[in-house]
């Protein structure tokens, strides 16, 4: 007779069944769950750091006061910074890459939620948003007047944003457009640091989308009509991911192919509905890769790779059109009629130049000598960088979906830029070319981190196979392989410090300055009487609101250019003897 002995139950483990604990961490792995924390992280973070600014106190109409509040913001930032690091080094000795997600996603709602707090200190006690009802802002505010007493929309102008704030104008500020305007903003800048993070973490590891996507993201950052950058800064990595799938399409189930082609088209809808000038720069450079693509996809994979690509494509621009036609058919019906003839700042620029784009308000610095001068045949030494981190990437990573995709959209806006703007004197029209300088940048930064990527990658292959050598050459040799936890710490306090001074010096710009230039905005916005008749406690002045025009009034076009005196060369109103001030802008 034989006698059976039964192992010990272990701890969490009864008769073979997890205990609820085990289930519970089992749970918490799941790439979902961990997915969704990520997001709500970061969302939280921008949302905290946004909110912290009604705890200081301050006169944003004095500098003294700005000042003061901005400093008061760095170091609420420095406390949380230092709350994620300290936080993150216990958990790093437990997991390994989950931490380093979380603490990622909070740097990035950091880093937009401190431009969010400058920029509500700068609103403080006003319910107006930048620029009161002047300007675009008062244009944004008309439309959705219109847009609340059941009036059509400009077919030419995306309707996501507009309904927006309708929305929130009818449910949250009981009718106050303005104020809506001014909460939707500021929503927006709080939610740039997230959007670009998580854009990027379609395609990169967390530390490398923090520091390519928010830092590339960094002079996007723009508190009036935030919308449009916005959209700029999430385009490039969903549509990177789009042409990712089609280089893999072949490997793939062609069921597979099409969820994720459709669930791309849709996210690229969303963003084509809020804002649809980028798509425009980009659609040459895009339709000629996605037809390399498609080639290279029937090359490698013959025609079962190349009917899966396809069915990839075909999905995304289905969802795309179901989702987005309505806009697009009023888009292309008004593109024959829509012609933009103002003269941003930039208009008078060396068309070459986008190294800084400061759209129509340059301020006193810009309006004297601009662009500085180049160092190298006129050429700056931040647009060579700029050049040199396109070549690299080009060079390292001339196969990867991200690196062409950023370099068609590059070669596509030139192009465009360079074909409206050598024909806007015989046309007399600007077609908004200036606004290519933010794309161009934008990608141009990109492409400076995935070459910096591409290196690093190839330092760790290197890494991985070290070649035989003394033990002389190996004392005297760097370690290849870093401490992640270091890289990890260290990645953290840099980008968060860099983070949080350019949120600073932004939100300085806009502080109110009754001197022209984007301080102006924030001026305006306190010394402007709201729908009440009542003002900040800070305005030195009260001024009535100017009103909202209405949309449907037609517009006279005299078929020639709308231009400001801001030409940014010094000394305009000195001419040589002999030349009279009449000249042509």
């Amino acid at each position: 007779m034989t006698t059976s002995v039964q192992p010990a139950s272990t701890p969490g483990m009864q008769q073979g069944i997890p205990s609820s604990r085990t289930r519970r961490a089992a749970a918490l792995r799941r790439p979902a769950v961990v997915w969704t924390a990520e997001v709500l992280t970061a969302i939280t973070a921008a949302l905290l750091m946004t909110g912290l600014a009604t705890s200081i106190e301050l006169n944003p109409m004095s500098r003294i006061g700005q000042v003061s509040g901005l400093a008061a913001l760095q170091l609420r930032l420095l406390l949380l910074l230092g709350v994620v690091v300290l936080a993150l080094v216990p958990a790093m000795r437990r997991w390994a890459d989950v931490p380093v997600r979380f603490a990622a996603a909070a740097v990035a709602g950091l880093s937009s939620g401190v431009l969010a707090a400058g920029v509500s200190l700068a609103l403080r006690d006003t319910n107006w948003p930048l620029y009161a009802q002047s300007g675009d802002s008062g244009n944004l505010q008309a439309w959705v007047n219109a847009l609340m007493e059941g009036k059509p929309l400009d077919g030419a102008y995306p309707p996501m944003f507009p309904h927006i704030v309708a929305f929130v104008a009818e449910h949250l500020t009981h009718g106050d457009i303005g104020f809506a305007l001014k909460l939707v903003d500021l929503l927006f800048v709080a939610l740039l640091g997230p959007l670009a993070y998580l854009s990027w973490r379609l395609l990169l590891p967390p530390l490398w989308a923090l520091g390519i996507g928010v830092t590339a993201a960094l002079p996007m950052a723009q508190p009036y009509k935030p919308y449009t950058t916005f959209v700029l800064v999430a385009f490039l990595p969903v549509l990177a991911k789009l042409m990712q799938l089609l280089q893999r399409a072949p490997e793939l189930p062609r069921r597979t192919a099409a969820l994720r082609g459709a669930v791309l088209g849709l996210g690229i809808a969303l963003l084509f509905n809020l804002y649809s000038g980028w798509f425009v720069w980009s659609a040459a450079g895009v339709v000629v890769l996605t037809v390399v693509l498609l080639l290279r996809a029937r090359r490698t994979g013959g025609t079962p790779g190349l009917l899966n690509a396809l069915t990839a494509i075909g999905a995304a621009a289905g969802v795309f059109l179901a989702a987005s036609s309505l806009y697009l058919v009023r888009l292309l019906g008004s593109a024959g009629s829509t012609v933009d003839r103002y003269c941003y700042f930039d208009t008078y620029t060396e068309p070459t130049y986008f190294a800084m784009w400061r759209d129509d308000l340059p301020g006193t610095d810009g309006q004297s000598t601009w662009p500085v001068p180049g160092e190298l045949g006129g050429v700056g030494l931040f647009t060579i960088l700029l050049l040199v981190g396109l070549g690299v990437a080009l060079a390292l990573g001339i196969g990867r979906a991200v690196v062409l995709t950023a370099a068609a959209c590059t070669a596509s806006a030139l192009l465009m830029r360079y074909w409206y703007a050598s024909h806007m004197e015989r046309d007399q029209a600007v077609m908004l070319y200036p606004r290519t300088s933010a794309q161009l940048l934008y990608c141009l930064l990109v492409l400076v981190g995935l070459a910096c990527y591409l290196i690093a990658r190839r330092r760790r292959n290197t890494a991985s196979a070290p070649a035989a050598e003394t033990a002389e050459q190996t004392g005297r040799r760097l370690p290849l392989r870093l401490n992640p936890r270091a890289v990890a710490i260290g990645s953290i306090c840099a980008l968060g410090l860099l983070f949080g001074m350019a949120g600073s010096a932004t939100a300085s710009k806009y502080m109110p300055d009754p001197h022209e230039g984007t301080g102006m905005l924030a001026w305006i916005s306190q010394t402007t009487a709201d729908t009440k008749g009542h003002c900040s406690r800070y305005a030195p002045k009260c001024v009535p609101a100017p009103g909202l025009l209405n949309p449907a009034d037609p517009k006279v076009d005299l078929g020639k250019l709308i231009c400001p005196k801001v030409n940014p060369y010094p000394r305009k109103g000195e001419l040589l003897p002999g030349f009279s001030a009449d000249l042509p802008e």
